[in-house]
């Protein structure tokens, strides 16, 4: 099956009368999940950074979203804001999509020390902020789902922050699951038109790493893999890390 052939195995309004916050809004990732919650049924508000504020925007009416709202995500004093935002206007958080992704891979050696700290903070920190923000009213409510975006693209920062975020998910899973929280990872490669945009000595070292698939994954088809993890067909799945990236690890 190509990337162009996805033939969902999902009923339309799974997500029917559930508010949806999405992170990352502007890139390509975040904004197919946004369009296959939205899909789904879901009220969806999205939060994006300030750069990526015309292409959020345009998604914003595309979709005609309950919100969307700027947000540094490395300050937890402007994500408490937000979450908050969202609640208060749109009755609650049931789903939290931390889709947000720094999209810079590169070795350690090369990277600059601004650049590793926000990584570090946006893509790590910032979902931390985002999972502690929604987590106890989900607790009162009983109910929940949370799922964050893992970079696995290449090394640095990136991998980093993204083992972070699969240890962090780990271990906020046995804290609420008892209380019908689920909270899970999925791990996402490169697309094709982001690997478009890197210098050509790193497109070269991704050359070799789509994996046994042997072929990179598409926007929508990660958005279904994401879907999935936010519905009741993922009831018994807490604390997982599943992989959309064609096999690459």
């Amino acid at each position: 099956m190509t990337s162009a052939e996805i033939h969902t195995p999902f009923v339309e309004g799974l997500l029917h009368q559930k508010v949806a916050l999405v992170t990352g809004a502007g890139q390509p990732i975040a904004d197919a999940i946004a369009r296959r919650y939205a899909r789904a049924g879901a009220k969806v508000a999205l939060v994006f950074l300030p750069e990526h504020e015309d292409a959020a925007a345009r998604l914003a009416t595309h979709l005609g979203a309950g919100l969307a709202l700027a947000c540094e995500l490395s300050d937890a004093q402007a994500v408490s804001a937000a979450v908050r935002r969202v609640a208060t206007e749109l009755g609650g958080v049931d789903v939290l999509a931390n889709a947000y992704l720094g999209r810079a891979p590169g070795r350690l050696s090369e990277q600059a020390a601004d650049h590793w700290r926000l990584t570090i903070e946006r893509q790590l920190s910032g979902t931390a902020w985002f999972c502690k923000e929604v987590i106890r009213p989900m607790m009162r409510k009983r109910a929940g789902r949370i799922l964050s975006l893992l970079d696995v693209a290449s090394g640095g920062a990136n991998r980093v922050a993204a083992e972070g975020i699969a240890a962090m998910t780990r271990s906020l899973a046995n804290e609420v699951s008892r209380q019908g929280i689920s909270v899970n990872t999925l791990a996402v490669h490169l697309l094709p038109e982001e690997a478009e945009q890197l210098p050509p000595a790193q497109r070269e070292r991704l050359g070799g790493e789509l994996g046994p698939l042997g072929r990179p994954g598409s926007a929508e088809e990660i958005a279904e893999a994401a879907l999935f993890l936010v519905t009741s067909a993922a009831n018994l799945t807490t604390g997982q890390r599943l992989s959309a990236t064609g096999g690459s690890w």
